[in-house]
């Protein structure tokens, strides 16, 4: 089976998301680009409804549209409720509650868990500069939501927060807002900061594109067009992962070429800064020569669904040697792997668009893996299957 794409893809959902909050605190920021993606297009329309006067809004399943959103709504005054689905709310939330409870809003789930109340009005502080303590241990997108939402404040903020997990995404953020003249020097955030107004263009999402060049890797050719290898998102960790593996691709201007290739080495790489990348690279280290080591990323776990597990559940079902870790795997490489079996491999991804990607891989690999969700890849990347030559 094999694919050919040669276009464009969609504007990063990390970026847009970001891009979609700072826009509702200053409307001169001209946003430039679009994504299809579940996340972003909900988030959309939730911040159009709060612009609109609505108290009442549905989240969806994402981790950044939720944490985003809650913190931007309590940064006006009134009732609020964000529904959403358990799979969502069952995911560590609890630090949102003690981040508002500091700000003087009050915040809490129902006992069913697919609600999240809000009553507050606005941020505030009773001393001048407001001391706010994140625990960023089990996501850093708690820590990026409070200075994403720091635009405008009537005190100054000094953030404190222990080690941050996915660091790499916190400053990413961090960057964003500086190319907006907004300034964070040590977590301090002065009062009255203001976005510049202007157009900002967006970046290729390249985690999407990840999942594709590695989809070419296994059975196709593959030319993007609007490449920027300029880009800050962390998951460009994956060039340097490619080098390493001797997989060959081309860059040129914003053209990226690859295409299908015969042989690539083992990897041994830490994805403490680069989770996302996870069950795509597992993949391609399983036909890797040699041993594949992925570690450092404890908080996969955590993720939409557990990673680490649901990558091992995929690898071994379809007969591949993997030892399971606590922070990642060790894949043992079969570059002449085949599924010699008859049985259909019933694949349930769990809400996890990541692990779609994953068993499509396979897919192109002659695997008979029938993913059992295979709408989940709307959430970030719908055109996934349509890109890789499937009629899903």
């Amino acid at each position: 089976m094999s694919f050919s794409f040669s276009g464009s893809l969609d504007i990063s959902k990390s970026w847009m998301n970001r891009a979609l909050i700072l826009k509702s605190y200053e409307p001169g920021l001209e946003i430039i680009g679009s994504s299809k993606a579940d996340d972003v297009q909900t988030l959309e329309k939730c911040l159009a409804d709060l612009k609109a006067g609505k108290k009442e809004f549905y989240v969806g399943l994402g981790g950044t549209t939720f944490r985003f959103f809650a913190l931007r709504v309590s940064r006006e005054a009134g009732s609020f409720v964000l529904r959403g689905e358990k799979k969502l709310f069952s995911r560590p939330q609890n630090e949102l509650i003690n981040i508002l409870k500091q700000v003087g809003v009050t915040a809490s789930f129902d006992e069913e868990k697919t609600e999240f109340r809000i009553t507050g009005n606005g941020w505030h502080s009773e001393e001048k500069c407001l001391v706010l303590t994140v625990d960023s241990s089990e996501s850093s997108q708690f820590l990026t939501s409070v200075l994403l939402n720091s635009v405008k404040l009537p005190f100054d903020l000094q953030v404190e927060s222990s080690k941050v997990t996915s660091e790499s995404y916190f400053n990413y953020t961090q960057k964003m807002m500086a190319s907006l003249g907004f300034a964070i020097d040590d977590l301090f955030v002065s009062q009255g900061q203001k976005l510049l107004p202007q157009k900002f263009q967006g970046e290729v999402d390249v985690s999407s594109f990840a999942s594709l060049a590695a989809a070419a890797v296994l059975a196709g050719k593959v030319h993007l067009t609007n490449w920027n290898k300029f880009s800050l998102q962390p998951d460009m960790e994956f060039i340097a992962f490619f080098k390493r593996m001797a997989i060959n691709f081309v860059t040129e201007d914003n053209n990226f070429y690859i295409s299908e290739q015969k042989q690539w080495s083992s990897l041994k790489a830490n994805l403490a800064q680069c989770p996302d990348l996870f069950p795509v690279m597992a993949v391609l280290c399983a036909f890797a020569e040699g041993t594949s080591h992925l570690y450092g990323a404890k908080q996969l776990v955590h993720k939409e669904s557990n990673r680490i597990e649901k990558t091992f559940e995929l690898l071994t079902r379809c007969n591949f040697a993997v030892e399971k870790l606590e922070d990642g795997l060790k894949i043992y490489g079969n570059p002449a792997a085949k599924y010699l079996h008859r049985d259909i491999i019933h694949f349930d991804p769990d809400h996890d668009h990541r692990m779609a990607f994953a068993a499509r891989l396979l897919q192109l690999k002659g695997f008979p893996v029938m993913i059992t969700d295979p709408g989940v890849i709307n959430k970030s990347y719908p055109q996934f299957y349509q890109h890789t030559g499937s009629l899903l």
